[in-house]
């Protein structure tokens, strides 16, 4: 009787305990943003979809107000679909909002906590961000010109010969791969596309496996106390991680072979490293991983951006027209002089094309989560520590007070009023590349490189729709679409003819002196 009592008394007071949690919860809670209601324990996660999420969120901010708040068995998530709210609190704050969630899977295991964009912030984000902005810092970005000139001309040749649109969307990765590759390692990608193949296999496991809610464990931490017998998924995470440092680490291990034996084809990022691995503390792995990191960053993201650029042209022809005039009246109509970044400030319209592509349909439209490290109060409502904040660049690129008629591809909206479109601007008037601290540290290598192969295609190329045997023309749907850290149209109906024989004969031409 008397054990019975102690028992009654123990479940009480253990129900008194969790009314208390819950009640200081709850208060808590009132004063977060506000956000739809979640279930016990499991918050919002079964409300969140895994397919196109941004969608998701930009109907919460349709609904609830700029500043969204949600739960995930726990964790608070805020959404942010203004950049004004972005630029205060991961610009202006970054020194708050500059860290990341840790993930078991992606980070600790797959990674081995050695991938720079998903390093909290810290000595080790610290160093790997030093090593990048060495090769990416805007006053250095005009040597890689070159490199860029000539792997656009490789871009133009392989459409020339093989301009399907089942071909496109492997001629837009390799492009971009191709140019990375080569600023990274030094040497040219080999045509066998072994290279190009490994590495689309591990941005593609990526990219599934560090997208919210991909995997259990990293929503509840205490898993990863399992044994290895139960828990498959580690071993699953160890081997991609294997996968990932013996790929990295024969490239950069192959340059320091060849700057030992005097047979560097060119001065590059790996070399660099090479060179200055003491300075920035970096063991043999982590370098590895900082020059891959470079390589994937370039990868992914430019080429959704070019594929977007191409549907783009598709669906509205008028802006196309408008461009190629633009550059006919720069370089001549004839086809005998191909654009290049020596005419980059006498087209401006191109300029401001290649800004709304990134407006219009952007490549990352959730940019990665950043984290809290501390409690921190913003328009009276309270942001804890350990939030994961994700600004939704979809929703900031559709609002119409900032972009008026949003939906419709509209490149003059860059050059109206006050607005300016040029080399030096074409990262900026959107919010593709993120905020603060975490911004995409590669921003004007990628622009720039957008900005040549949309100038180029246009130049060589009438870009429209396919039409089927009756001559109608085949629909494009930008929705139709991959969904993840970063998105690009499924394969569309596109046809790309070549603009005259004058265009052809300079692309085969100039491929021959570069090839």
């Amino acid at each position: 009787m008397h054990n019975l009592a102690i028992q009654v008394a123990a479940l009480a007071l253990s129900g008194a305990l969790c009314f208390l949690v819950l009640f200081r919860r709850g208060r808590a809670s009132s004063t977060l943003p506000p956000g739809p209601a979640g279930l016990p324990f499991l918050g919002n996660m079964l409300q969140i979809p895994r397919f196109k999420t941004w969608m998701y969120f930009d109907r919460l901010v349709s609904t609830y107000g700029p500043l969204v708040s949600l739960t995930l068995a726990g964790d608070n998530l805020l959404v942010l679909g203004d950049p004004q709210d972005a630029e205060e609190l991961l610009g202006r704050r970054s020194h708050n909002y500059s860290s990341r969630k840790p993930l078991i899977f992606a980070g600790k295991y797959q990674s081995n906590n050695k991938r720079l964009v998903l390093l909290p912030y810290g000595d080790a984000l610290k160093r790997q961000r030093a090593a990048f902005h060495q090769m990416l810092q805007p006053r250095v970005i005009g040597a890689y010109e070159a490199i860029q000139e000539i792997e656009s001309a490789k871009l133009l040749h392989e459409l020339l010969a093989r301009p399907d649109a089942l071909r496109l969307e492997r001629h837009c990765r390799r492009y971009t791969a191709a140019l990375v590759f080569h600023l990274s390692y030094g040497r040219r990608l080999a045509d066998d596309d072994t290279d190009l193949t490994a590495i689309e296999e591990i941005l593609d496991h990526f990219v599934k496996d560090s997208d919210v809610g991909a995997h259990l464990v990293d929503t509840f931490p205490v898993l990863d106390r399992l044994p290895d017998l139960l828990a498959p998924w580690r071993a699953k995470a160890r081997a991609r991680h294997v996968v990932e440092a013996t790929f990295y680490q024969r490239l950069v291990d192959q340059v320091k072979h060849d700057m030992a034996s005097g047979n560097a084809e060119m001065e590059c990022f790996a070399a660099r490293l090479w060179e200055q691995q003491e300075k920035f503390g970096l063991d043999a792995e982590e370098l590895a991983y900082v020059a891959g990191s470079a390589f994937e960053a370039g990868t992914a993201a430019t080429s959704g951006t070019m594929l977007w650029f191409v549907m783009a042209m598709v669906l509205h022809p008028a802006t196309m027209h408008k461009a190629q005039a633009e550059i006919d009246a720069v370089v001549g109509a004839d086809g005998s002089v191909m654009p290049g970044f020596a005419h980059i400030d006498d087209l401006p319209y191109c300029a401001a094309l290649t800004k709304e592509v990134f407006r219009w349909a952007p490549a990352t439209p959730i940019v990665f989560p950043h984290y809290s490290d501390h409690d921190d109060e913003y328009k009276g409502y309270k942001i804890p520590a350990r939030t994961q904040v994700v600004p939704c660049i979809w929703t900031m690129h559709r609002n119409p007070l900032q972009y008026p008629t949003p939906d419709v591809f509209d490149p003059d909206r860059f050059v109206r009023g006050n607005s300016t479109a040029s080399a030096d601007t074409l990262a900026e008037g959107h919010y593709g590349f993120g905020f603060g601290r975490r911004k995409c540290p590669g921003q004007y290598l990628a622009a720039r490189t957008i900005w040549l192969a949309v100038v180029r295609l246009l130049w060589a190329f009438n870009i429209g729709p396919a039409r089927d045997a009756a001559g109608n023309a085949l629909s494009v749907d930008p929705a139709d679409c991959t969904s993840g850290i970063s998105s690009r149209p499924n394969p569309f109906p596109v046809h790309m003819a070549v603009r005259s024989e004058g265009h052809a004969h300079t692309v085969e031409a100039t491929w021959e002196i570069n090839k």
